[in-house]
């Protein structure tokens, strides 16, 4: 029997680990990226508040099995119904198409974001961004910190918050918490969207001193007035503004039919089988797929290893599941814990949680290239978010 094609665009956390997991003697397997660099992507939230310098970026050929072909050029369009995928070089016939194109920040949808992110930088985009951050925060001597979100898309749930947490630690340790006032915004109802995960963060919010905004929709920003409009109404007058740019699909990608995308520029797929819409052939894995769980790299990492067994014939269905890490600051953290039939549980925060995150960030490379799958299967076991209510449930 001959081997089909499988074409993956995008070499993040969730069209490596695919790669990685199908069938050598299947499939002829091919990963299309712009770019031949991946980036441990949550690593930017210590560069911009720890000034880490630990090196979080390698060569993407080295995370994939030698079978594996890698082509390092731009996909210009995508015709779903003819199974091709164009590049500025060259054209790819596929037997299967996986989208992994993950999510983009795009601070010129908000007028004056772009101009106050090239200043003060962020923590969502790049390293570059990230480091500006670290440098504005050291230079920082008092006055108004304005931290959060512009658009209620963004990667990572937790990271909003793990910003403000982590700069109010850093103001706290710098000797300037009577100097300085910490405001987190939201376009939320609450300081963290989860009712649960809310109940254990907002009383350290209070605790800490943070100020909460909710439902604050960022309409503008008057970078010669310091201010932060909302489309409510509201204001918030700043000295230091560290905020999160709206973040989309990945543009400048032509998909026939356009139809598989939604107003945010996601692929619209089914939440169980990740299949693109109308597609039998077709999937769509991580931050690029219109699903309703949180955009990170463990959703990433699971809903690709659910698209491997269905190709790899077997049946298999994402349930949902998040397991997001979560930082709130002095050696302590949390995660969010849930799926689509469980909702996100209230789970302890601990010096326990926070060293489990590290630990999961020192075994990410070679969790791309399935080292410890057995380990994995037993923690998500183990971690079941049914298995934890009954522990944790309130």
């Amino acid at each position: 029997m001959s081997r089909k094609s499988v074409v993956i665009i995008g070499g993040g956390a969730g069209g490596t680990i695919l790669a990685n997991s199908l069938r050598k003697n299947a499939f002829d397997i091919t990963v299309i990226d712009k770019s031949d660099k991946h980036y441990f992507q949550p690593q930017f939230l210590y560069i911009a508040f720890k000034g880490s310098k630990e090196n979080m970026v390698r060569n993407e050929r080295s995370l994939l099995k030698k079978h594996v072909k890698l082509v390092k050029e731009s996909v210009s369009a995508v015709d779903l119904v003819n199974g091709i995928v164009k590049t500025v070089d060259g054209e790819y016939r596929y037997d299967y198409l996986v989208i992994a194109t993950g999510i983009t920040s795009n601070a010129s949808l908000i007028s004056g974001l772009a101009e106050i992110n090239e200043k003060f930088g962020d923590y969502h985009t790049n390293v570059e961004q990230s480091k500006k951050v670290w440098k504005n925060l050291n230079g920082f001597n008092g006055g108004t910190i304005a931290i959060g979100q512009s658009y209620p898309l963004c990667k990572c749930p937790p990271s909003p918050l793990e910003g403000a947490f982590l700069t109010e630690e850093f103001i706290n340790l710098k000797g300037l918490k009577g100097k300085t006032k910490i405001i987190f915004f939201t376009p939320y109802p609450r300081a963290y969207p989860a009712e649960k995960v809310n109940d254990e963060v907002e009383p350290l919010l209070k605790a800490r001193g943070i100020e909460v905004r909710t439902f604050f929709d960022v309409d503008r920003i008057d970078a010669a007035g310091n201010t932060i409009y909302s489309i409510e109404g509201d204001s918030i007058k700043y000295d230091l503004p560290i905020i999160i740019p709206p973040c989309k699909g990945v543009s400048g990608i032509r998909y026939e039919p356009q139809s598989i995308l939604n107003t945010d520029n996601l692929i619209k797929v089914d939440k169980y089988t990740c299949r693109v819409e109308g597609f039998d052939n077709a999937f769509a894995i991580g931050d690029a797929a219109a699903i309703p769980t949180s955009k990170s790299g463990v959703d990433a990492h699971l809903e690709a290893k659910v698209v491997a067994k269905i190709l790899n014939k077997g049946d298999a269905k994402f349930d949902g599941r998040t397991h997001c890490p979560f930082d709130v600051g002095y050696g302590k953290g949390t995660f969010v814990i849930g799926s689509y039939d469980e909702p996100v549980i209230r789970y302890p925060i601990t010096h326990i949680n926070l060293f489990m995150k590290h630990v999961m960030a020192k075994i990410y490379w070679g969790s791309l290239k399935g080292t410890y799958d057995d380990i994995f299967d037993i923690y998500f076991k183990e971690t079941n978010p049914a298995k934890l209510k009954k522990k944790y449930g309130k």
